[in-house]
């Protein structure tokens, strides 16, 4: 085989576990509770350690990418993940498995940067788009479309170690591929010094910024005073860091700010914090739409969204096509995939309770290739832009980034559902007089529908009944209110992408 073609292949397997991973705590976060004995807060820790772990470890591993090699990086991240999946698929101990997760994260960044230096350094344009397009397909493409369904169709049957148990698998054979396939390519080593200032202060914002991000719901934000200063505290170190990687504080070297120097690669960075918080938090409102309107299970979730998969395979196809054809810009069709995303979101804005699957089929369809054609262009044209001795820190910018603009979608809009919610309680608990004809006609159809049951309509049922239509009602015009707010912040936010492409086009 082509050790070209063998090297995609090796990237398209090592983000397999990767995929699945991320997947794993939306379609069986309850379950995993049940197992171990925690609560839903206490569970939700393990998602933010394996997302804190992620974003900590990507400078990290750019820097040993220089110092031991991506094909050593590899190798250690698969160490990681095998010993973190073994753990997770084995055992139920608590403390192991908040490790464990840590450790996930760990592997999921340490493979993630090893294997897209390999192939950006090793791989021709036309191979880069193949091998991008893989990797995409296997860390977002299948965990947004299919995953879903099948995890959680395991997650309900009890089955949820069994995902980590598979992994283990994956992870043996692609040690065992390394090992008994030696990479050759292109994979230099560079005895540079670990610079500890500007990681520390580097992994102190990190941490702040996450805390912020994914605990501010539990504070109810700005509310609380340890929001307050967890916002200042990080805002303080996001600014010495900047100037100590700016400035080049310390002894040695960590991540280095000449990468991000031109100009396009500012807006570069821009571009990917806006498709993640467009991908991320339109997968969150989506989510919560089917669970909290239409009552969906996790698995009837997937379902749904099933085939959407398809669509954003397509846009998947088309992104690697456009990539082969460089006439065609890319900035000429990360537009078409916004676009796409709005006018789903305008869809999925008008509907209600009364909604069905078939009634959101469309808006999903159309919004799965904008994703397949936003997130793969955008990945494909930015990666593959950076200078070849810059592409290590390269890629840890690129999804630092984009990570922390997926979580800060989902974030602000998880804090807009909340205001909204509450506004439209205020609003519909007004009808809820029993001297309004209103009420009076709810209470009648909440008292036919116990008679037609044949349960005595007591008025603790039909309080209880009139207090779940009230629920519903509410996330309902949240839910839309809330699609809402998505149009008009990408209608913020993409005007100054476009004015960032032409003042780099205008300076160039």
């Amino acid at each position: 085989m082509n050790r070209r073609h063998e090297l995609i292949l090796l990237v398209t397997l090592a983000m397999i576990p990767f995929g699945i991973t991320s997947a794993v705590y939306n379609a069986s976060a309850a379950e995993i509770a049940g197992a171990l004995g925690l609560s839903a807060d206490d569970t939700s820790w393990l998602n933010i350690l394996y997302i804190l772990a992620q974003l900590l470890v990507l400078p990290l591993a750019s820097w040993l990418a220089y110092r031991i090699g991506a094909v050593a990086l590899l190798m250690g991240g698969a160490m990681f993940g095998l010993i973190s999946t073994l753990i997770l698929g084995f055992t139920t101990e608590v403390p192991a498995h908040f490790l464990a997760w840590v450790g996930l994260g760990v592997a999921a960044s340490a493979m993630l940067v090893a294997v897209q230096v390999l192939v950006l350094r090793n791989l021709s344009l036309k191979e880069i788009a193949l091998a991008e397009g893989c990797m995409l397909l296997m860390t977002t493409l299948l965990p947004m479309g299919v995953y879903p369904w099948i995890l959680a169709e395991l997650a309900e049957s009890g089955l949820w170690q069994l995902l980590f148990a598979a992994q283990t698998s994956l992870y043996i054979i692609l040690l065992a591929w390394l090992w008994m396939r030696p990479f050759h390519g292109e994979d230099k080593v560079l005895p540079i010094r670990f610079n500890l200032l500007q990681a520390g202060l580097m992994a102190g914002a990190i941490t702040g910024a996450v805390l912020l991000l994914m605990r501010g719901q539990f504070y109810n934000w700005f509310d609380s005073q340890i929001i307050i200063n967890l916002a200042l505290s990080t805002t303080a170190l996001s600014l010495l860091c900047a100037l100590a990687i700016k400035k080049q504080w310390g002894r040695g070297e960590f991540i280095r700010s000449d990468v991000l120097r031109p100009n396009k690669n500012k807006v570069s960075m821009y571009n990917a914090a806006l498709a993640g918080f467009a991908v991320l938090g339109t997968s969150m409102l989506i989510g919560v739409y089917l669970g909290s309107v239409l009552k969906y299970s996790h698995s009837e979730q997937g379902w749904v969204q099933l085939p959407a998969f398809f669509s954003m395979f397509l846009g998947l196809l088309v992104s690697i096509w456009v990539s082969n054809h460089p006439k065609i810009k890319a900035d000429a069709v990360v537009p078409i995939g916004v676009l796409l995303i709005v006018i789903s979101s305008v869809f999925l804005s008008s509907s209600n309770a009364a909604s069905g699957a078939s009634d959101l089929l469309p808006a999903l369809i159309l919004r799965g290739f904008g994703v397949g054609l936003l997130n793969v262009t955008v990945t494909i044209s930015i990666l593959s832009s950076f200078k070849r001795e810059h592409i290590p820190q390269g890629v840890a910018y690129f999804y630092l980034f984009r990570t922390l603009g997926g979580i800060g979608g989902m974030a602000f809009f998880s804090r807009m559902m909340s205001q909204e919610a509450s506004g439209v309680l205020s609003v519909l608990g007004e009808n809820f007089n029993p001297e309004k004809p209103a009420f009076i006609r709810q209470q009648a159809a909440m008292i036919e529908v116990l008679n037609h049951g044949m349960l005595e309509a007591t008025p603790a049922r039909v309080a209880s009944l009139l207090a779940g239509q009230l629920q519903t009602q509410t996330a309902a015009v949240a839910g839309g209110n809330n699609f809402h707010w998505f149009i008009i912040s990408l209608f913020v936010l993409a005007p100054v992408l476009i004015l960032g492409k032409k003042w780099v086009a205008k300076n160039a």
